[in-house]
């Protein structure tokens, strides 16, 4: 993951990429779309980069107990 002031609201995102982990996450948990959907819509990315992001998030939540 990259953070980088200036781009994307300086939120975290996929190296390289303009797609932050937040919209991987809302695809992901809150829209229903697999992986493999999240791939054919931004073919650009792999499944690595989808699995990071993810893993970023839950490691990184505020709201974690």
């Amino acid at each position: 993951m990259e953070i980088t002031p200036g781009i994307c609201g300086g939120n975290p995102r996929i190296a390289g990429h303009l797609i932050r982990v937040q919209d991987i996450v809302i695809w992901h948990e809150q829209m229903g779309m697999s992986p493999d959907e999240i791939i054919y819509h931004y073919p650009s990315i792999t499944l690595s980069d989808i699995y990071a992001a993810l893993a970023y998030y839950h490691e990184h939540r505020i709201d974690k107990q």
